[in-house]
């Protein structure tokens, strides 16, 4: 059976409804109980001090009693009955109102209780004048009477429990509804509507609930935007590249000569290439986007990862007879993801090599700096146009330097990177050449 919440508000109220009930009934008969047996032990008194005052104005009690001796009633069938026995001085009853009922005799005064072959009666006992005046109620018929009067009580109050069960059915109904409401709008809202739910004319009980799954639609529409903005890039910058591999393949294939044809070979294999670093970037770029669960994030030494990047790199520098160097190397520890800032590494020096010219230099260094950890990279290239510097972190920016191979993703990458790592980057020209730093924090914050 499904879970429901007004199914179980419903159940424990009721069951603590009844539990009160239950309870309030039982400090009822109690309470009645008290009263009532203060009532009739009022009345017994009463009757028993109306005798004695008659006693006390007639002169002769006696010739009172001498005619009627015994009372109309046989037996005590009602609660209000009494029992009435007026003894003389010495003993011999002058009066009794029920002769067939068997009372025990009581030389006590006052109010007490005395039993009898089983039965219980409560009795109040006064002298007057030289009579003793003896009135008693049966306890069997006056309980009797008391829980007539307390079952009669909750059977009256039973009645309305179906009544109060109903209101509370209904008062849950209408305290769910916002939820109702919320389940509908939530089910029949467009799956591309990703706008958030109002949340002001909500109860304030559902009011965290709506804000969080506000916070959720927030999230969503994020990493939404991200795929349509990555597969929109990826639709853009791979047209062009496909583009050029089939004109290439046409030229192979139209090729009339061997030198024709090792040409279209080269430039078809260059081609490939291209685009296999181009879809490779684009991959990383979807890796590093936020959210991504898959990061594993340590500690690792900086220095340690610039020369993994100069092995891998070195024959590319080689190439164009680049002097590739580290001038100052320190041990450094950085806290993130290692894989990622060997990307970042990777990038900078790739760039820093495509763009320095052939017989050029290329300076390296990690070192600590006023609390920093900063790598930086200098090279003996063109620099960067003044104009570019604001734009070449951005996605496929290429700028003036449309001659080099590239696909103006690298410094994207590098950028997202660092912004992930809690990570800073400055730019700075030099004469000739560029400067390229990257400030990591000695303890970073994710």
């Amino acid at each position: 059976m499904n879970y429901s919440i007004k199914r179980f508000l419903l159940i424990y109220i009721t069951l603590a409804t009844l539990v009160i009930y239950a309870l309030i009934s039982l400090a009822s008969y109690w309470v009645s109980k008290v009263e009532l047996d203060e009532l009739y032990d009022t009345n017994l008194q009463q009757v028993a001090t109306a005798i004695a005052a008659q006693h006390l104005a007639i002169q002769d009690t006696i010739h009172l009693y001498r005619n009627n001796q015994v009372g109309s009633g046989t037996k005590i069938e009602r609660e209000e009955e009494f029992y009435v026995r007026v003894l003389a001085r010495d003993g011999t009853v002058l009066y009794v109102s029920h002769p067939e009922v068997k009372v025990p005799l009581s030389s006590s005064l006052g109010l007490f209780t005395q039993i009898s072959q089983g039965k219980q009666w409560r009795f109040f006992v006064v002298n007057a004048k030289e009579e003793t005046i003896q009135v008693a109620q049966s306890l069997r018929l006056r309980k009797d009477t008391i829980n007539e009067t307390a079952y009669s009580l909750m059977a009256s109050q039973l009645l309305f429990i179906p009544v109060l069960v109903l209101l509370i059915f209904f008062a849950i109904s209408k305290a769910l509804l916002p939820l109702s409401i919320l389940t509908k709008e939530i089910q029949f809202r467009n799956s591309d509507d990703l706008n958030p739910f109002a949340d002001d004319k909500v109860p304030s009980e559902i009011k965290p609930l709506v804000k969080s799954l506000n916070v959720f639609m927030c999230k969503v529409s994020f990493m939404v935007g991200v795929l349509k903005r990555f597969t929109s890039d990826a639709a853009h910058e791979l047209r062009t590249p496909i583009t050029a591999l089939k004109l290439q393949l046409t030229v192979l294939e139209q090729a009339k000569s061997i030198f024709e044809r090792e040409s279209a070979i080269q430039n078809l294999k260059a081609g490939i290439n291209r685009s296999e670093k181009l879809v490779s970037q684009l991959l990383t770029l979807a890796r590093l986007e936020p959210g991504n669960q898959s990061r594993q994030i340590r500690s690792f030494d900086l220095l340690a990862l610039v020369k993994e990047s100069f092995e891998e790199l070195l024959p590319l520098a080689q190439e164009k007879y680049i002097d590739l160097g580290l001038i100052k190397a320190e041990q450094c520890e950085v806290f993130g993801v290692q894989q990622e800032i060997k990307v970042m590494i990777n990038n900078v020096l790739d760039n820093a090599i495509r763009y320095t010219p052939n017989g050029g230099k290329i300076d390296v260094s990690v070192f600590n700096q006023a609390g920093n950890i900063v790598l930086e990279v200098k090279d003996s290239g063109l620099g960067i146009p003044q104009n570019d510097i604001e734009h070449v972190f951005e996605r496929f920016y290429r700028g003036e330097n449309q001659n080099i191979a590239g696909s103006g993703l690298g410094l994207s990458i590098v950028k997202e990177i660092a912004s992930q790592h809690s990570a800073t980057i400055e730019l700075s020209n030099l004469n000739p050449g560029l400067s390229f730093k990257v400030f990591f924090a000695i303890k970073s914050v994710f």
